[in-house]
């Protein structure tokens, strides 16, 4: 056993995920009634330890409802043992933790991070990592993006939780709304009470890339799971000419001397780039091209009905229904990488021409560039790359797939070659 380590930094940002504003239906300003100012979350006295060990750092964390077990409310709860966090909505939409409420009284969150501590030394005798035993989960898509956007960490209470590979592990992770992940946390107890009580924490998760784990796995840290990530969306060298070749093309066919891209619009963004520029619920897929720059020197949205082309000879093996209009999925079956997965390209929120399906030429016209009539957003041109399982038939692909919370695909990062158009 080893016992928890604080260390003297600055502690990561608390907010609400995501996924539970979306559940709360809070995400946006539409809608007859505005968003509540503040949302109340109400933990029992056994959390106190995740709020000891909010990360330290600039990450921002959430505390997810769990089932009902963290429960986030429009009203301030009342009840015994237990305390509140109170988060205040931002201009962004975001919810952040501004104070905690406990025993009648107002604490703020770091003084209360400090509160918690004492808490746990008075209460539990400190809080320890069992050495060597770890909680074992395979999340959905929707969990995984959650411990995407939280930098890894994760406060999943154990008790509902497995210390071991099980098979229902095993089935869940073969579940279409799953992420493909294998994650464990290490588990952490009362220092006073030693195995018999098991307390939340955070955690960053752990990962294993091996397709049937099991006790001889190899598991590896977040961050070297996100370097693998990142070493593997480089776009492929091949079409890089083409991709920067189309780009200008693009430009110029829309009357752009050149393209404008603002936060929101690049590969990884956590915020929408139109309207109130609210969180968008998974990290954005690819690049928008919603913008360019006239030979006068002004801004202008991307014209309607611009004709969309492709980058690469290829084939159109599947429309998908996106939330603006259709997504265009290209398989470049020549192009492989070191794993054997095919690339492809996607063009999103276009509108097919007639007969458009199969084999492809570079430059060939496929769609136009639409706006939905029952969307915010603007018209735009939504372009993304993928690394896709060469045993993925086009007709298992979904829109929700092309997620960086899917990890069987792997998005391409094509925001090093924007400089080029």
């Amino acid at each position: 056993m080893s016992t928890h380590d604080d260390q003297n930094f600055s502690h990561s940002t608390l907010r609400i995920s995501i996924a539970d504003m979306m559940d709360l239906r809070v995400r946006t300003r539409e809608g007859a009634d505005p968003p509540a100012g503040a949302l109340y979350q109400r933990l029992p006295l056994s959390a106190m330890a995740v709020l000891m060990t909010i990360p330290c750092g600039t990450y921002a964390v959430s505390i997810p409802q769990q089932n009902g077990r963290y429960p986030i409310s429009k009203n301030s709860p009342a009840g015994e043992d237990t305390f509140v966090i109170v988060y205040a909505r931002k201009p962004d939409g975001r919810y952040e933790a501004i104070e905690v409420l406990f025993q009648g009284n107002s604490f703020g969150i770091a003084p209360f991070r400090e509160f918690a501590r004492r808490w746990v030394e008075q209460n539990e005798g400190g809080l320890m990592t069992i050495e060597g035993r770890h909680a074992y989960f395979a999340p959905t898509r929707e969990q995984w993006g959650v411990v995407l956007r939280d930098g890894g960490f994760t406060a999943i209470d154990p008790s509902s939780m497995v210390f071991e590979i099980t098979p229902e592990i095993m089935q869940s992770r073969r579940h279409p709304s799953n992420s493909g992940v294998a994650a464990r946390v290490p588990v952490h107890c009362a220092k006073k009470l030693r195995h018999q009580t098991l307390l939340p924490a955070f955690a960053q998760v752990e990962l294993t890339l091996d397709p049937d784990p099991g006790p001889d796995s190899r598991w590896i840290s977040f961050v070297e799971f996100q370097r693998e990530r990142a070493s593997r969306s480089r776009p492929p060298s091949i079409m890089i000419p083409g991709f920067r070749k189309w780009l200008k093309e693009l430009a110029c066919e829309c009357g752009f001397k050149s393209w404008v891209f603002r936060r929101g619009m690049y590969f990884g963004d956590q915020i929408e780039w139109w309207g109130p520029k609210n969180q968008r619920r998974t990290l954005h897929e690819g690049i928008d091209f919603a913008e360019g720059l006239l030979p006068d020197s002004s801004i202008r949205s991307i014209p309607e009905g611009i004709p969309v082309r492709a980058i690469a000879d290829g084939e159109i093996i599947a429309f998908l229904d996106d939330f603006l209009n259709k997504t265009a999925l290209v398989r470049h079956a020549s192009i492989k990488d070191e794993y054997g997965n095919v690339f492809h390209t996607l063009f999103s929120h276009i509108h097919p021409l007639d007969g458009t399906y199969g084999h492809i030429m570079k430059s060939q016209v496929f769609g136009n560039v639409t706006k939905s009539k029952t969307a915010g957003a603007p018209a735009h041109l939504h372009l993304a790359g993928a690394w896709i399982p060469e045993s993925f038939h086009a007709s298992e692909i979904t829109i929700d797939h092309i997620t960086t919370a899917f990890t069987p695909i792997v998005l391409v990062n094509f925001n090093g070659l924007l400089s080029s158009g």
